[in-house]
């Protein structure tokens, strides 16, 4: 195993839609109905979205590769305020995807350790990122990286087209030492 995290910018477009995909469908195509699951990897890997995204001083991509082989991604929103409560200094975890075959194999791990750095080098308050509230695994692996439970929330209008039964969200927070997390 030969693990590289990369920061990526616009000249990385292509490879990251690619890498987003790739690792989105096996994962997630199940939950949504006819037509949502394009409408989400338009919505999120589409070349106008990540072209913006890919210049917005608030937001970081990241890919992860394997002897030089795409394996997965995450994004990181550098200030956004964590819901449910007064902490506007917060760094928001929004993605982190993996191929497969890498689910469960330390990889995410890494990834979070850097956003809780990236977190601390800001200055920021507290990381936070939303879980599938029946996404038992990954919301362990978060507790065991330091993650608890701030609310519940539901994904709204904008994602009528996924299944009832995935819209429920766990907001989770690690307050890095601050805030009594």
């Amino acid at each position: 195993m030969n693990i590289k995290i990369k920061k990526i910018g616009l000249s990385h477009l292509r490879e990251l839609r690619e890498i987003g995909i790739k690792s989105y469908l096996p994962h997630y195509a199940h939950m949504w109905k006819p037509n949502g699951v394009e409408w989400y990897i338009n919505r999120c890997f589409g070349d106008e979205f990540l072209q913006t995204e890919l210049v917005n001083p608030n937001v970081e991509y990241f890919i992860v590769e394997n002897d030089g082989e795409d394996i997965g991604m995450m994004k990181i929103v550098l200030k956004k305020p964590l819901p449910d409560s007064d902490l506007e200094n917060a760094l928001y975890l929004e993605k982190i995807y993996f191929v497969k075959e890498w689910t469960g194999k330390g990889v995410g791990r890494g990834l979070i350790e850097l956003a809780l750095r990236r977190a601390a080098e800001l200055d920021r308050d507290c990381v936070w990122l939303m879980a599938m509230d029946t996404a038992a695994k990954p919301i362990s692996a978060y507790e065991k990286a330091g993650f608890r439970l701030n609310s519940y929330t539901t994904l709204g209008d904008e994602f009528e087209l996924m299944k009832e039964e995935f819209r429920g969200m766990a907001v989770m927070k690690n307050c890095l030492g601050k805030n009594g997390n």
